[in-house]
């Protein structure tokens, strides 16, 4: 995949999240360029609403912009830390979900209750801390708290989703709110939602491909109307 489309991916990645919510002024996406250690993501300054490929800009793996002038987003650090410390991941989601955010706010357990929400099941840990990650060191924490799962909470800020691709991470980002939400619901019944048995998470997991990929991609690429000429 050329660098020209990579960045094509991540800016429709983002307008699609801006679209659904789950990023708003702020949020970001980055990919890793295959062979390169650098990745792209979009810019600090770039509207989500307005966002196109010309607004996706270049880093190292340290968080310094390649070329002069360009401004990253001051939570660089979550995705340079998380491809540090996880050389599987190759694209890196901070959103500010206002559902999965409001569990963590209430203390309230994320734990995979519907079909697609089985591709958590190795849980969703929450972050202790709701502040602002513009250190290194800060990133190395969303990192290990993250550890080989494909998603954390940040404690009444957002979230960060990983995966081995754009349009995987966009698959991730869209059901991580799609299980809050219906958990959400649960929770305002009353009583305790019942979580996806083991079995059942196990064989819903297998979501996790590229056939699905692509059709969840299509279906809000055209939902949202979002093109690039």
């Amino acid at each position: 995949m050329s660098e020209e489309w990579l960045r094509t991916e991540v800016a429709m990645c983002v307008r699609m999240l801006e679209v659904l919510g789950l990023v708003d002024f702020s949020g970001h996406v980055s990919c890793r360029i295959p062979g390169r250690e650098r990745l792209l993501i979009n810019s600090w300054g770039a509207s989500r609403h307005g966002l196109g490929p010309e607004d996706i800009v270049e880093s190292d793996l340290d968080g310094k912009p390649i070329e002069a002038g360009v401004i990253l987003p001051s939570e660089i650090a979550i995705h340079t830390s998380v491809y540090h410390h996880r050389p599987d991941v190759h694209a890196v989601a901070h959103l500010h979900p206002p559902v999965t955010t409001a569990l963590s706010i209430a203390g309230k357990a994320y734990v995979p209750v519907m079909h697609h929400g089985g591709i958590f099941h190795e849980g969703v840990h929450v972050h202790d801390d709701c502040g602002h990650v513009h250190s290194p060191e800060k990133g190395d924490a969303i990192a290990r708290v993250l550890g080989p799962r494909r998603a954390m909470i940040m404690r009444g800020h957002g979230a960060v989703v990983v995966a081995e691709s754009v349009k995987a991470v966009f698959f991730g980002s869209v059901y991580l709110e799609d299980n809050a939400k219906k958990l959400a619901d649960a929770y305002a019944m009353g009583g305790e939602p019942i979580p996806l048995r083991e079995d059942e998470q196990l064989a819903s997991a297998r979501v996790w491909r590229q056939n699905q990929f692509d059709k969840i991609w299509n279906y809000y690429r055209e939902k949202s109307g979002v093109t690039f000429s």
